[in-house]
Order: C-alpha cells, then sequence, then structure tokens
C-alpha cells in the first residue's frame, strides 16, 4: 500500500538522461531504483523511491512511489518528481487518484515539532513485530507447570515473557533518546549542553555524515531508568516535567504510568545484569504491560506538543 504514479515516457529520453534528471532532483541512485528522503530537518519520513518498472517499443514506464505512512514533504516530493519528469520529458502519468492528477498535499511540518512525530511514528512496525511474536508462543503445556513445581525452573511462558520485555524496553529507550535528539537539534541551549568529548570513532561517524552530533551526544546519556529519561528533558528545557504526563492516574489503577515504566525497565536490568528471571511475569503481563507503554508514549508526545504550542497529529500506535 502507498501513493503510487506511473510516469510513461517517450523513448527518445535516454535512460541515462531520466538518471541525470532524478539525480538533479536529489536522488540517489540504489542498485535497481532511485531513493530521495534523507534529511536532516525531519521532512521526509518514507521517503520516494522511483524505478523503470515497464517497457515497450515507444515507452519506459517509470514508478514513482511513497509508501501509505508518506507525510507532507514526501508527497510534495513525489508531485516534484512527477513535474519535472513531465516538463523535461513530455511525459503523461496516471496516479492513484486519476490521469494526470497530483497528489494533494497536508499541513508541512519539519524540524523538532515534525521530530517528535517521527519518534513515535518509526516505532509501528516494531511494536506490530512484538505483538505477531507473542502470538506464536502457545500456552504452557501440563507437563511445563509440573516441571516447574518440582525443580522451580521457569516455563517457556515465564522465560519468553522476560526474554521478550527487554525488547519492549529497547523501544521504551529508543522513543525517549529520538526524541530527545529531535527537541536538541532545535534547542536554543544546544551550547550549553554538548559539554562532552567526542571519540576519535565518533568524530569521524559525523564526518562521515552516518550520524550528527545530537546522536553522537545522546548516546552518552542514559534512558535507561524513568528518573534519569525525565532528567535528561528537564536539562534540555527547564519547563518540560515528562514525569507529569506519567503521573497523571490511570484507569483507576493504584500504580500510575511513571511507576509502571519503572518497574518494566528494572525487570530488564535484572535479566541482562543479573539473569534474574521473574516467575510471576507471563505473557499475559507482557502483552498489558505493551498496552501501557504505548499510552505512555502517546500521552508523552500530547504533553510535549501541548508545552510546544504544536498541532498534535494522529499518530498510528
Amino acid at each position: 500500500m502507498g501513493y503510487d504514479a506511473y510516469v510513461h515516457i517517450n523513448k527518445k529520453y535516454t535512460k541515462a538522461t531520466i538518471e541525470k534528471l532524478l539525480l538533479m532532483l536529489g536522488y540517489e541512485k540504489r542498485k535497481d531504483f532511485f531513493y530521495c528522503g534523507n534529511d536532516d530537518e525531519y521532512k521526509y519520513f518514507t521517503g520516494v523511491q522511483v524505478w523503470l518498472c515497464d517497457e515497450n517499443k515507444e515507452e519506459r514506464i517509470y514508478n514513482v512511489r511513497c509508501p501509505i505512512f508518506a507525510v507532507a514533504y514526501d508527497l510534495k516530493k513525489v508531485n516534484e518528481t512527477i513535474r519535472s519528469l513531465k516538463q523535461y520529458c513530455d511525459a503523461t502519468f496516471e496516479s492513484d487518484i486519476g490521469k494526470n492528477r497530483y497528489f494533494p498535499e497536508s499541513q508541512f511540518t519539519k524540524g523538532a515539532e515534525s521530530g517528535c512525530y517521527f519518534a513515535v511514528e518509526r516505532l509501528f512496525n516494531n511494536f506490530t513485530n512484538l505483538r505477531y511474536a507473542l502470538s506464536k508462543y502457545p500456552a504452557d503445556m501440563e507437563v511445563d507447570k509440573e516441571l516447574y513445581k518440582i525443580g522451580g525452573h521457569p516455563t517457556p511462558d515465564m522465560f519468553n515473557a522476560n526474554v521478550y520485555s527487554t525488547y519492549l524496553c529497547s523501544l521504551i529507550e529508543e522513543y525517549f533518546r529520538s526524541t530527545y535528539i529531535a527537541l536538541l537539534k532545535y534547542s536554543d541551549r544546544k551550547e550549553k549542553i554538548l559539554k562532552v568529548k567526542f571519540t576519535p570513532y565518533d568524530l569521524v561517524d559525523i564526518s562521515n555524515g552516518d550520524k550528527t552530533v545530537e546522536e553522537v551526544f545522546a548516546r552518552t546519556l542514559s534512558f535507561q531508568n524513568i528518573h534519569n529519561i525525565c532528567y535528561n528533558f528537564h536539562d534540555l528545557n527547564s519547563k518540560l516535567d515528562i514525569g507529569q504526563a506519567l503521573k497523571v492516574p490511570y484507569r483507576n489503577r493504584k500504580k500510575n504510568l511513571y511507576e509502571q515504566i519503572d518497574e518494566i525497565l528494572e525487570r530488564r536490568h535484572g535479566l541482562i545484569h543479573r539473569l534474574e528471571i521473574d516467575y510471576d511475569y507471563r505473557t499475559y503481563n507482557l502483552q498489558r504491560d505493551i498496552d501501557d507503554v504505548i499510552i505512555a508514549i502517546k500521552r508523552t508526545y500530547c504533553y510535549i506538543c501541548n508545552s510546544y504550542g504544536w498541532e498534535k497529529k494522529e499518530l498510528s500506535l
């Protein structure tokens, strides 16, 4: 699924001519297709791909495409690409919405506002994969339960839930770190915050364009417990109190989301550093934690939008 347009170009325009035009439009060649989408301003979410999908004696047909989760700048690039091919190669095209019809472009956002949105949306597939993997594990058999009673060894359900919870912790860290990087990149306090000495390896990554200064710096910070997470954001902006959003009562539970996230992360520390298995933690508990983490991420995103006066976008999670 996505946004597709098929551009028909007469063969009097060579492949080399079309390639040169695409490169001038900012595309890079990747094996048998062209891609545009890498930027430092959080404009492109999915990026745009172009490839030769068919040809006959008279013409070549190029597919210009971006996936369904595309945002305004992605669609703008699709339209710009089609328009350029049409103008300079006398092309005609059919898009998903009709012949010679361009895709409508919604509100444009970039910078920190867009980066904080991307931090949520880019985890959609990760959560989907986690849920799918859990669905493939059957419940404990009676023999597993009996062995647990006799020897105290964890059942497959206990073991899998504990191990998979470490992946959930990685998603928590990734969300908060990515959000932090987006805010730091456009912070007016950046000069005061970036006080760490980078290693030669970090400097090489920065020089080669593999990482940004903000990404390298964020890796020096701890996002492995909720207290540190909240401290990092408060240090970045003294008006930000992530804990405030997470400590609001949740579904009449005694434990709020702040405490829940703290417990999830601490369980991971016990497993990773001390090989501790929580025998009371099962797939059912992990599935509930996944739901809670998603709510916590959505709350945090909404809180940040409110704090900066941004319009909240609809989230896929």
